[in-house]
């Protein structure tokens, strides 16, 4: 839903506010999501121990350990405060923006700020209900939340507000989320009080793993949320490059919002499953898993490499063409990226996680030294690039070692569930491609029927193949 909202607000803001002043927004909202590398990995320990202690029936333990992370993400969300403070103050010369541009940015930073600290304590909740499973929950308040934010976008446009009157609104519905996910998590007697807790002898299981997990996310998080600040910074095209990434990004963002439920779905489910070592359940999570989230990446990704100019045109016209090619090569390294949810999930349910650190380091490093030396040249796509590599690297380390050496899985078996239905689909949309070509349709016919055409030949082949058994599948549903 949040992907939906983006994609029909970006084009009306960018309208309304223009490219530069909405380059602003990208900015300041990219050096907050920034911030979020503050959470030391709890986001991911949290969940991990706090779905092992709801499946053991101690909620005891977990109201203390929960009401203690409460108190650290207070913590983080004033230190957060504080640093954006310090930019709105003192970053004129950080960023490649005019004074004027400036002036409007620092008010943007004013406005994080000052709701920096019930965003990070609603983490708390939202963890606490992902690992009862109440994923259902969840996406309902996102949905009416994102819907009030794209109400907000409406009454901009009608009111003619400013970019700080918006951003101000828009901060403000984001940040009451707040209060259904903790009445939420209290109803279900998960947390007895929002009055934070300081239990730290039990809080230390969750923090020296959730360390790991910090180093970690220090690199992951530079990696993913650094490229449109490292655009604004070395980018000679000042805060309009922000918009063009913004713009490419829309599709993706989507696709990756789905791969972000899967391991929220996933990580509960593998923890207790490395908690029994169960075997059985592992690999069946790990290769199976690996073969259904490759189907469904696909059938996300493909249609938008195949339609990516007409996309294009009808979101934002003819203007943005140039893109298409970064879109396509964005979209495709997803498909990189996001079939390995299932092993990641476990991975990190085993809480070995130093070569994690190692790999993550390194790809993001070698990522930012690409996105911030083509940046003049290639401008957007050197984001792309740098991602792509960065996805490479920590690809080449899940297959060389963590399937082996810590998961004790088959490293071709889980390859070979990824790339036989990717490649599938690669083939149906070279077919459809070169059949098509020359199609003479208006944008959304021919968008309609290369999607279609696409879809029931993919569908047909993974049968064919027997990776997918349409048996199966119908008494599943009918069973439902």
């Amino acid at each position: 839903m949040n992907a939906i909202l983006k994609f029909i607000s970006i084009p009306l803001l960018i309208n309304y506010f223009g490219k530069d002043n909405y380059g602003l927004i990208v900015l300041a909202v990219s050096i907050n999501a920034y911030m979020q590398l503050l959470n030391m990995g709890m986001n991911t320990g949290a969940v991990k121990y706090f779905s092992q202690w709801i499946e053991s029936k101690n909620y005891e333990l977990l109201n203390r350990v929960a009401r203690t992370n409460l108190t650290i993400y207070a913590g983080l969300g004033i230190l957060n405060a504080i640093i954006l403070l310090l930019l709105a103050w003192k970053g004129d010369s950080v960023f490649n923006i005019t004074l004027a541009e400036f002036t409007t940015f620092r008010y943007l930073l004013y406005i994080l700020a000052g709701v920096s600290i019930f965003n990070w304590a609603s983490f708390v909740f939202n963890q606490i209900l992902i690992a009862d499973e109440k994923i259902s929950y969840i996406q309902q308040i996102l949905s009416i939340r994102n819907i009030l934010n794209l109400v907000i976008v409406l009454l901009t446009i009608h009111f003619k507000w400013s970019i700080i009157q918006y951003f101000l609104y828009d901060s403000i519905i984001n940040m009451l989320i707040i209060v259904p996910y903790y009445l939420k998590s209290k109803q279900h007697k998960l947390i007895q009080t929002i009055i934070p807790g300081f239990y730290w002898k039990e809080f230390s299981v969750v923090f020296k793993y959730s360390l790991a997990i910090f180093i970690m996310s220090i690199f992951q998080y530079t990696a993913t949320n650094s490229r449109p600040i490292i655009l604004g910074m070395f980018s000679v095209q000042g805060t309009s490059i922000l918009a063009d990434y913004r713009v490419v990004e829309v599709f993706p963002i989507f696709i990756i919002s789905i791969g972000g439920m899967l391991i929220s779905i996933l990580l509960p489910k593998t923890s207790q499953a490395i908690q029994r070592n169960d075997r059985k359940k592992i690999e069946k999570l790990a290769y199976d898993g690996t073969k259904y989230t490759s189907i469904l990446v696909a059938i996300l990704c493909y249609p938008v490499i195949l339609n990516a100019k007409e996309l294009l045109t009808l979101y934002v016209g003819d203007g943005y063409l140039h893109l298409s090619i970064w879109l396509s090569l964005w979209v495709f390294t997803l498909t990189l990226f996001l079939h390995n949810s299932p092993v990641s999930s476990l991975v990190l349910a085993t809480g070995k996680t130093r070569m994690l650190v190692y790999s993550s380091a390194i790809a993001c490093i070698v990522s930012i030294i690409i996105n911030s030396y083509f940046a003049k040249i290639l401008g957007v796509g050197s984001a792309v690039i740098g991602y792509l590599i960065y996805i490479i690297i920590q690809m080449s380390f899940y297959y060389l070692y963590f399937n082996n050496k810590v998961l004790r899985l088959n490293s071709f078996k889980i390859f070979s569930s990824f790339f036989v239905p990717t490649l599938i689909g690669l083939f149906s949309m070279v077919i459809v491609y070169i059949i098509l070509r020359k199609l003479e349709t208006s944008n959304i016919m021919g968008i309609l029927i290369r999607t279609i055409i696409w879809f029931v030949l993919f569908i047909l082949m993974l049968l064919i193949s027997k990776n997918i058994n349409l048996k199966y599948i119908l008494i599943r549903i009918k069973d439902k």
